[in-house]
């Protein structure tokens, strides 16, 4: 900048020396002329250097906002969904496992469980979601790790009986459990655990229906309170890192 403006003094002492040389009038606008072309370089200088200034400032504090927003975000959750804190009481209703015994809470305590509300002629979430769960179980089974008891819950009563939850549950891991009881009975146990489902009207012609429902996990911690719940899309090492960020925490 100071180097522009001495050859711009410079510049414009050769001028008037020139300008001498003139007539009054003619000098006169000539100078004029000079002056306001000089003031018009100075302003975009100084317009180009402000605006360079301004962009600068707001990469910079564009940048600063991402950073507080990734922290934000980690301090939050550091799973993809959220943890419980305190972890949520849960009191649970007299409920039917798929080898017809009552489900109660002492299959929820002594150990982790991961639940997951769907029902059996749902035609892609469910089979997907039992899926990948089942090989997340693989997964840590192969390197010793420690893995929560799965329990498919239905939320479809009419139709889910226990012999066929026993054959849906057991297609994806031996080790899987079924439950299923009084439509009522159901209700009050996803309200206490803010699982959204609701039946759709059912097909004139066929009569057969389907059921909106979350696609969330729940796990539940050895206490029987539920600890965290992982949001979709549900992927092996996600719901591995998860459940380990939780027990860790608990720790």
């Amino acid at each position: 900048m100071l180097t522009g403006t001495c050859a711009l003094a410079s510049s414009i002492s050769a001028t008037e020396h020139n300008l001498s040389l003139l007539p009054n009038n003619t000098e006169m606008s000539i100078k004029n002329n000079v002056l306001i072309g000089v003031a018009a370089v100075a302003a975009l200088s100084a317009g180009f250097w402000l605006s360079s200034l301004q962009h600068t400032a707001e990469r910079n504090a564009a940048a600063e906002n991402d950073d507080k927003l990734a922290q934000a975000r980690e301090n939050f959750s550091p799973i993809q969904g959220a943890i419980m804190s305190p972890a949520r009481k849960i009191i649970l209703p007299e409920l039917i496992k798929d080898n017809g015994e009552t489900f109660t809470s002492d299959d929820l305590t002594g150990h982790w469980s991961l639940l997951f509300f769907g029902y059996t002629n749902c035609p892609d979430i469910c089979p997907v979601t039992m899926g990948v769960v089942a090989q997340a179980k693989k997964s840590a089974e192969a390197i010793n790790h420690m893995f929560p008891d799965v329990v498919f819950v239905s939320v479809d009563p009419e139709r889910d009986k226990a012999e066929i939850l026993t054959d849906y549950v057991q297609y994806f891991d031996k080790d899987f459990k079924g439950v299923t009881g009084d439509k009522d009975l159901i209700k009050a146990l996803t309200l206490q655990m803010s699982v959204v489902y609701m039946e759709m009207p059912a097909d004139d012609v066929t009569g057969n229906y389907m059921v909106d429902h979350s696609a969330a996990l729940f796990l539940i911690d050895p206490q029987g309170k539920m600890a965290a719940f992982f949001n979709p899309p549900h992927d092996v090492k996600t719901i591995l890192k998860d459940f380990q960020t939780v027990v860790n925490l608990r720790n």
